[in-house]
């Protein structure tokens, strides 16, 4: 069940799963009273769902409010760099599988890109680019072409052009948040610029790694274990706060996107979840946690290869033991939890070493890079 990780006997996991407490609990846990109520156990596993989707990325509803999408406008898309759609829109599977698509997707994805009359490649209309859409919605092509419209639907009223200028600096995009220039390059680097988006990126316990994986996909470490997620509740940052992540996966998605019109194959991010320091408290912040898994699952498919959890405390391992018997094959596949010695681990389900991570994981690269996820203190919140 994780994948190298042993850290519950059976008799335990099965007891966790039954709402009956493990040997010893931690005192945090004990505290929590979790296992002592049956009441607060419904509770729990209802609100779990976002657990796990916030480690894989399974689907749920999020209703945005916005001008519905009527499709793409390519007059104003630009970005005609590496593998496109013929303007003329005289869709073919042999053009599909020219441009890296899978030979057995190769007539679902142009038939999706019939369907949203995709042209070119803006707004993510590029074949690798819809192929993410069609297998995530297991090739559904008309619950895949709902998902793309509401997707450019939400880029445009969110609107990702602003979150991207806020936070970044080396790419400009329209106001329907396309790109203007050549999808196959991709120069955003992480630059806040607005004075909320310099204070916000204090707390930032995100980021992309300078060195990519050896295919190109981007590597994405996430220091979720130490997040001071009642900080942000506190101090009301949790829009900024979403906002960064936003813009942090947004340039996940492109650089994912750059990689795979070079390589004409589909390229994804390995995710590192840095689970050190979770405790059962947070549990009170899943309200804040589920808003931002319903942003990537509804509107960045297919992002990532693997979910690596690394340093996972008693609380994490218990409560995916709780959880993962709700979770499809495929998205248990993508998800490894590991204790403190995860070296083999990374290595084996995301081929990246040790020494290519921050310092704080035991490797070389700047703890910085994956965001200082300082303390929020008190009153630092605009009037």
């Amino acid at each position: 069940l994780f994948h190298g990780l042993r850290p519950m006997s059976t008799d335990a996991a099965s007891r966790a799963r039954h709402g009956q407490p493990p040997p010893a609990p931690p005192r945090g846990a004990r505290r929590f009273g979790l296992w002592r109520q049956r009441a607060r156990m419904r509770w729990l596993l209802g609100a779990l769902g976002s657990v796990p989707a916030l480690l894989c990325f399974t689907t749920s509803p999020l209703g945005l409010a916005g001008p519905m999408w009527e499709g793409p406008d390519f007059g104003s898309g630009g970005g005609l760099g590496g593998p496109s759609l013929p303007e003329e829109g005289n869709c073919t599977a042999a053009h599909m599988v020219a441009a890296g698509v899978p030979a057995e997707s190769a007539e679902g994805v142009c038939s999706l890109a019939s369907t949203v009359g995709a042209r070119g490649t803006e707004p993510l209309a590029d074949p690798l680019s819809l192929l993410r859409f069609f297998e995530h919605r297991s090739g559904d092509i008309d619950a895949a072409a709902e998902m793309y419209r509401e997707t450019m639907s939400w880029r445009a009223s969110y609107p990702v052009q602003a979150a991207m200028a806020a936070y970044g600096v080396g790419e400009d995009y329209h106001p329907d948040g396309s790109r203007v220039s050549h999808a196959e390059h991709w120069s955003w680097q992480w630059s806040p610029s607005t004075p909320e988006a310099q204070r916000a990126a204090q707390y930032r316990f995100f980021g992309r790694l300078t060195q990519p994986a050896d295919d190109g996909g981007p590597v994405l470490v996430w220091r979720v274990g130490i997040a001071d997620y009642g900080g942000f509740v506190r101090e009301g940052l949790v829009e900024e706060m979403i906002r960064a992540f936003v813009a942090h996966f947004e340039d996940a998605l492109q650089t994912g996107r750059a990689a795979s019109l070079k390589a004409r194959r589909l390229v994804r991010a390995r995710v590192i979840a840095d689970a050190h320091g979770f405790g059962l408290e947070n549990l009170q912040y899943l309200g804040v946690l589920r808003r931002i898994v319903s942003l990537v699952e509804d509107h960045f498919p297919e992002i990532t290869m693997s979910v690596i959890v690394v340093r996972a405390p008693w609380s994490v391992v218990t409560l995916y033991s709780i959880v993962s018997p709700w979770l499809t094959k495929h998205v248990q596949e993508k998800v490894y939890i590991f204790g403190e010695d995860f070296e083999n681990g990374l290595r084996e389900h995301s081929g990246l070493k040790l020494s290519a991570m921050p310092r704080c994981l035991g490797g070389e690269a700047s703890d910085g890079e994956a965001g200082l996820a300082l303390q929020v203190p008190q009153a630092v919140a605009y009037a």
